[in-house]
């Protein structure tokens, strides 16, 4: 009995190393099998990044084209129409200082009017006009349609930022402006709007103040699904320049949205160089 008690204990220890080994093998590998899922999620994300970044891209290269088209077509066709009929005005016979007279009068000023702003319309349209004259340039420029309107007061401070962005950067940026602006005038009920550009030291931040309505930030994620606001279009071209964008609103006490982007960094270039917004 006594020899049978070591070859027991040997049976029972090498049971147990065995075990051990055998329970060490089964977390090892949940281990490595989580490590594994993990890696599969981080790709399957920077994949659908990838994915967003590249409908984002080809979007906005057809947006462009069809401003362009847009743009043509106002010029070509509307503009010559209604500068036409603005000259067929003056043809009229009618006797000086009549009512009738009067009433053509005030017919060819609102045409007049009208023939200004398509014309400004389509400038607003142009990507080449945007590269040719520069960010700074354009802003002022669609900061004097609104003030034109007489329905807002205007202010832009800027810094030089020539030569910090290439074109492509630069028209993304100043349709960015454009789309915030337009939320401004549908949503905010402003009177009164600021544009800061500046320069500090590997960054280029952008940001406009209203006065206007503003929002419940808790209401914000809603907000950003509501079609009327463009909230995510405008963080999701930030983010293909490879800025950031940080909203700050207060209920009945404006909105402020600031865009932050690094210089010469912006991860839009590396799609490839035969693309051209």
């Amino acid at each position: 009995m006594q020899s049978e008690f070591p070859e027991v204990a040997i049976v029972i220890v090498t049971t147990i190393i065995l075990l051990l080994f055998l329970v060490g093998f089964i977390v090892i590998m949940l281990i490595l099998n989580q490590k594994s899922r993990l890696t599969q999620v981080q790709e399957l994300r920077l994949m659908e990044e990838k994915y967003e970044q590249e409908l984002l891209r080809t979007q906005l290269e057809i947006q462009e084209n069809i401003f362009g088209n847009l743009s043509q077509e106002i010029h070509d066709n509307i503009g010559q129409s209604l500068t036409f009929v603005s000259l067929s005005l003056l043809t009229v016979p009618v006797e000086n200082g009549s009512e009738a007279h009067l009433y053509i009068e005030e017919s060819r000023k609102m045409l007049q009017k009208a023939i200004a702003e398509l014309r400004d319309l389509s400038k607003g349209l142009q990507t080449e006009r945007i590269i040719d004259i520069g960010l700074v340039k354009s802003i002022e420029f669609e900061l004097q349609r609104l003030e034109r309107t007489n329905l807002y007061k205007t202010s832009f401070n800027f810094t030089d930022v020539q030569n910090l962005m290439d074109s492509q950067t630069e028209t993304i940026l100043f349709r960015t402006v454009q789309e915030m602006l337009n939320n401004i005038v549908k949503h905010a009920r402003a009177s009164e709007l600021e544009i800061h550009l500046t320069h500090e030291n590997d960054t280029i931040n952008l940001e406009i103040r209203d006065n206007g309505i503003g929002f419940d930030p808790g209401t914000l994620l809603e907000k950003e699904h509501s079609k009327g606001l463009g909230l995510r279009n405008i963080r999701k071209r930030a983010a293909l320049i490879g800025g950031t964008c940080n909203i700050n609103s207060i209920k009945n006490g404006g909105t402020t949205i600031r865009i932050t982007i690094p210089v010469n960094k912006q991860p839009f270039h590396e799609h490839n160089e035969e693309s051209q917004i």
